[in-house]
């Protein structure tokens, strides 16, 4: 009998970690830029009261220096928030999923729970099949890394879960005006047949086209990538089922 293969263990290809610690030393910087701004406003009245201070020039010296004042007060109680109620937190990407970790809890988001994928210009978001929600924005580094890895995967997962859909005869609505029926895909409350469409990813634009009387196909609509679901699964599913409906087109 043969030997069953062993399982893979899981290949980490990004991670970051979110540290409290510079919240602290901001908070204290902070404290001492407010402290600062509080002696620049002793010494501008003490100038005043022993006429050593140009006339004309305490209001707007006091103006100046309380407002600095207060943006620094402002920042300390900020940062000393973020340090005392934060925790410590890392998350890594592998190719089985995503792994967050605060403190002492560890959720993990596996590419075969995800439903729903939105790359956003400042948000990743990541909606799994049980509701849960996971937002990956500029705090963790550079998003197009992230979104690089995070978008093949889940292409496939969502791809598989669009294509599911129609078999079973389910609408599959990626953006308000932009639905995936089983005979098409319908925008704007028009209804556009396999035979017909056609689909492309045209720098940040997702475009939608319609074969016309002439052959040719004309555009019906553009849509901001970053507004739309699962981009990469719909992409995956709409050009394998064009093909199918369009043979003489793809020389199948």
């Amino acid at each position: 009998m043969p030997a069953k293969p062993l399982p893979q263990p899981p290949k980490l290809i990004m991670e970051t970690t979110l540290n409290r610690k510079p919240f602290f030393r901001r908070a204290w910087l902070s404290i001492l830029g407010l402290i600062t701004a509080l002696m620049g406003v002793w010494t501008i009245n003490e100038s005043s009261n022993l006429g050593t201070l140009p006339d004309g020039l305490w209001l707007p010296l006091i103006l100046v220096v309380s407002l600095l004042g207060i943006l620094f007060f402002i920042r300390a109680l900020i940062n000393f928030i973020y340090w005392t109620r934060g925790k410590n937190e890392t998350l890594k990407l592998y190719n089985q999923g995503l792994v967050r970790t605060v403190g002492k809890d560890t959720v993990k988001y596996g590419w075969g729970g995800l439903h729903t994928y939105r790359e956003g210009t400042r948000v990743l978001r990541l909606t799994m099949q049980d509701g849960r929600v996971l937002k990956i924005d500029n705090r963790y580094g550079d998003l197009s890394e992230w979104a690089k890895y995070i978008r093949q995967y889940a292409a496939r997962v969502t791809g598989v879960f669009i294509a599911r859909a129609i078999r079973e005869e389910r609408p599959v609505v990626l953006h308000p005006a932009l639905t995936v029926w089983p005979g098409g895909v319908e925008v704007d409350k028009k209804e556009i047949a396999w035979s017909d469409v056609d689909v492309r990813l045209q720098g940040q634009q997702l475009v939608v086209f319609q074969r016309a009387k002439s052959g040719n196909f004309q555009k019906v609509k553009a849509y901001n990538m970053h507004t739309v679901d699962n981009v990469g699964g719909f992409l995956e599913v709409a050009h394998s089922t064009m093909k199918n409906h369009q043979r003489d087109r793809f020389g199948v």
